[in-house]
């Protein structure tokens, strides 16, 4: 199965690079991100691989029994990967328009993508699999819990399709590595001037009566929150407690900025579920142009592997793997 898979990646990666992405009816912000993406394209395909190993290998079931969704999918190559490896079914979701776009063009250009493909969020996946009595075993997403606003709503969502399904998330934003997390806390702290001065205006503009003074706390209190529940905590004077120094999210859209988040919170979040949460160490890139490079993660990547806990200090992304207790449906 591992030979099958990878040797399924590889093939995919040349398949996936030979394609001139400039000249697809694509949008712009697709073709950016795919530009991104495919120099390391073979490293993302591990990823996949290694996230689809672990989902199929626990569950047990050969890939063609396995309804798998590939949840936040993007340009779908997770999707197409699924297939080519033999799963039976693959639903792809994402609430980007642009991306659902894409992967339909992709699907036909390749000859292999997902089998369902849903523009939407949790609530419309939900909805899909009740109408079309779905039960999918494995749900993948990768870089997107770190993104979601609600996790509470989101995980209600997903286990209401079938709380026997397991959930596998991919994640760069390693509560561990130190290098990683205070390269996120920079990053958070240049986009939270820009989503201070959009919490400040909203305050100033629906709360006149207040003073500037107050209308800065009630902006500094509000980090973390959009606009409809800023609104409600101004208006009440309930604050959220503020556990981080860091974390903050586009008060448009709920967007969090890569959110690092304590293990232990994934856990109380899924517990009430009857969902237990594993947690496993990502991997460096070894396919550099750099033969120096490449030794170096290599030799890194050992380390990770043989050092326990302690490897979780060097990790690049962790995977949150969300397997269920439950017995019945």
């Amino acid at each position: 199965m591992k030979y099958d898979i990878r040797q399924a990646a590889q093939a995919l990666v040349s398949q996936l690079k030979a394609i001139d992405y400039e000249r697809l009816p694509i949008s712009k912000y697709n073709k950016r991100y795919i530009a991104r993406l495919k120099p390391v394209l073979s490293y993302y395909m591990k990823i996949y691989a290694d996230c689809l190993l672990k989902g199929l290998e626990s569950i047990g079931s050969s890939p063609e029994e396995i309804t798998l969704i590939d949840y936040g999918g993007g340009s779908g190559f997770l999707s197409m990967l699924a297939k080519q490896a033999g799963i039976g079914r693959v639903i792809y979701i994402d609430l980007n328009p642009d991306s659902v776009d894409t992967i339909r063009i992709l699907k036909e250009l390749v000859n292999t993508g997902p089998d369902i493909i849903l523009h939407g969020d949790s609530d419309t996946l939900a909805d899909w699999c009740s109408a079309n009595k779905a039960k999918p075993q494995l749900l993948i997403a990768t870089d997107l819990i770190e993104h979601v606003y609600d996790l509470s709503t989101f995980f209600t969502n997903l286990i209401a399709i079938d709380n026997k399904m397991q959930m596998l998330f991919t994640t760069a934003s390693t509560p561990f590595n130190p290098y990683v997390k205070r390269r996120l806390h920079r990053l958070m702290t240049t986009w939270e001037k820009e989503y201070y001065a959009l919490r400040l205006h909203y305050i100033q503009l629906h709360f006149p009566a207040l003073s500037p003074a107050e209308a800065k706390e009630a902006a500094r209190k509000t980090r973390g929150l959009t606009f409809p529940h800023i609104h409600k905590a101004v208006k009440t004077g309930s604050y959220p407690l503020l556990k981080d120094a860091f974390n903050t999210c586009d008060p448009r859209n709920g967007n969090w900025t890569e959110r690092i988040l304590p293990i232990e919170t994934y856990r109380s979040l899924a517990k009430p579920f009857g969902y237990q949460v594993r947690i496993g160490k990502g991997f460096y890139n070894t396919d550099r142009s750099n033969p120096i490079s490449t030794l170096i993660c290599l030799g890194i990547n050992g380390l990770i592997r043989i050092s326990g806990k302690a490897g979780f200090l060097l990790a690049p992304f962790i995977t949150l793997h969300l397997q269920s207790d439950n017995k019945g449906r």
